[in-house]
């Protein structure tokens, strides 16, 4: 199989991070939708494991958009709204239909989203971790995930000194 190699230089970035800062506030549910139908037809047409582990990501950021308790900070919310509005764009910089390269240009601008937000998607994995084992899917709210999150930390404080306490007595 053939590969292709792609640099991407300053110009590149400035442009996708132009069309980040331009794009950032205005989306809607269709929006929102018509991401989701588009991951759907990527996941089943698309062989390429980077495409598909990067609209993957654009997928739990959808998730962290629709989630009606998480509270998205507002500087992640407009990049990760502006990339929705790319990856729905038929008119980007590479059309998506073009076999091999067409979601390149989708890709790195969600690589660049990933980087930018990557802390605070890691926080959601965990909240919603939490809001599985601890409200099977049912209410729970910003201040429970407060709470369970202080509750682990002091948790993981005990068991680092029963370790080190284990391991001062030679057991």
């Amino acid at each position: 199989m053939p590969t292709v190699s792609i640099d991407i230089d300053d110009q590149v970035k400035a442009h996708f991070n132009k069309f980040i800062e331009e794009h950032g506030t205005n989306i809607d549910a269709n929006d929102v939708q018509e991401a989701r139908e588009k991951v759907a037809e990527v996941r089943a047409n698309v062989d390429d494991g980077y495409v598909v582990d990067q609209v993957g990501c654009l997928s739990m950021m959808l998730s962290m958009v629709e989630d009606k308790t998480w509270v998205i900070e507002d500087s992640n919310k407009e990049k990760i709204n502006a990339t929705i509005k790319y990856f729905i764009d038929d008119n980007d910089v590479i059309p998506d239909h073009i076999p091999g390269i067409g979601y390149v240009d989708d890709c790195i601008v969600i690589d660049g989203t990933m980087d930018a937000v990557e802390e605070e998607m890691m926080e959601y994995k965990d909240f919603c971790r939490a809001r599985l084992v601890y409200a099977k899917n049912g209410p729970f709210s910003m201040e429970d995930w407060a709470e369970i999150k202080d509750q682990e930390a002091v948790s993981r404080a005990r068991n680092r000194r029963f370790r080190k306490s284990k391991r001062q007595r030679g057991w």
